[in-house]
């Protein structure tokens, strides 16, 4: 067994290694706050691009952008508009054009390239080559609709046999 001065020598450097863990996991993960901060601001970026692929879906199959948000609603296909996480107020959405259109959100924290935005799908070409890096404060992104990407659907309704 330790002498005495020795348990106690010991007990300290324990104490003192899990100190030094939990405040070195703070630097290099960030605090719980920090994290909540940077969940909100993926869930933004998220959001904003689920808004935009329901204005791409409305552009192919009306031909026109939405004059409004609430417009992309669609009971049937279960699609609500989400809100700002934090503070439940509808994002910003503008014509800009005919097939050009700003989405907006107020960002809490500066993201870069290098960060992951939210999970994009394979197969849906609505990502492909955008950019979501955004600064703190409000934020817009500007996207046009290609119609050789995007192509209108059709009106006629196929005869039926």
């Amino acid at each position: 067994m330790l002498p005495e001065t020795g348990m106690k020598y010991f007990i300290y450097a324990i104490i003192g290694i899990v100190v030094i863990s939990v405040v070195g996991g703070f630097f290099i993960v960030g605090s719980p706050f920090e994290e909540r901060i940077r969940r909100f601001d993926k869930k933004r970026v998220s959001d904003l691009q689920f808004v935009q692929s329901e204005i791409i879906t409305y552009w192919i199959n009306k031909q026109k952008l939405p004059e409004r948000l609430s417009l992309l609603k669609d009971d049937i296909r279960g699609v609500v508009i989400p809100r700002d996480p934090e503070t439940g107020v509808e994002y910003e959405y503008a014509i800009l054009e005919e097939k050009k259109f700003a989405l907006c959100a107020v960002f809490s924290r500066q993201n870069s390239a290098l960060e992951p935005t939210a999970a994009r799908p394979i197969s849906v070409p609505y990502y492909e080559g955008e950019n979501w890096e955004h600064g703190t404060g409000r934020v817009c992104f500007e996207r046009t609709i290609d119609p050789d990407i995007y192509r209108p659907r059709s009106k006629e309704i196929p005869a039926q046999d």
